[in-house]
């Protein structure tokens, strides 16, 4: 392979095209990797079923405490100022077989999930079971920092006790995630990728083809005849 005529075939289109799809391929490998993964369900983890760092869950929720934290988020102008924060979600907590896990939501899903907590308290004083259906879907991540600190509080409150809390293990947290978005991206990344190299390819041989004729300067002058 000619690198220097690859490199003359390398339009800014081309390097443009690298960059976005490199870029969505990055952005979405890991989580790709985790939509195919076999799906844990809030009932499975009931039932005993271990979901750990980079597992994926999906399924209705069965139970849900109250949200021991919120999140919200803003805008970061070029001036230094900033819009006014607008809510992206609370974190409740979810019992499983072994303890708590936690559960980030989507403000859209704060009603719900709102429901939720208020039936499975009801439930816990011999209420009934909880009626409201809300379906989930999100991958498991590492709970660190101040949302951790926020975690225990929350189970002390709950009348646990220090030693009982780290016997639940590391604090987890699924996290929302539209696993079809994720496949989709993935894919249009690929196909840019592809597409890419394709035409680069084509360009790079109709070059090499192309130095076997000669110039129309390096042709001889008819008047020479």
């Amino acid at each position: 392979m000619d690198i220097r005529r690859l490199f003359r075939c390398m339009g800014r289109g081309t390097w443009m095209l690298i960059g976005v799809g490199a870029t969505l391929l990055y952005l979405t490998a890991a989580d790709f990797v985790i939509s195919i993964k076999p799906a844990v369900s809030f009932e499975d983890m009931l039932d005993g079923k271990e979901v750990k760092v980079g597992s994926r869950v999906a399924g209705e929720v069965v139970f849900a405490m109250d949200y021991f934290a919120s999140e919200s988020t803003y805008t970061r102008y070029e001036d230094g100022s900033r819009s006014g924060s607008r809510k992206s979600g609370n974190y409740y907590l979810i019992p499983t077989a072994e303890g708590y896990i936690a559960l980030k939501s989507r403000q859209a899903d704060v009603s719900a999930l709102d429901a939720l907590s208020e039936e499975t308290f009801e439930y816990m004083n011999n209420g009934p079971e909880p009626s409201t259906v809300i379906h989930m879907q999100g991958k498991v991540e590492r709970m660190e920092g101040t949302l951790a600190g926020y975690y225990e509080e929350y189970l002390e409150e709950l009348g646990y006790s220090e030693a009982e809390i780290d016997a639940f293990g590391e604090p987890l947290v699924i996290r929302y995630l539209n696993f079809i978005a994720v496949q989709s991206m993935f894919a249009a990344a690929l196909l840019i990728l592809f597409l890419d190299i394709f035409f680069l390819q084509r360009r790079y041989r109709r070059a090499g083809e192309d130095r076997g004729f000669k110039r129309a300067e390096d042709l001889p002058d008819p008047r020479s005849y």
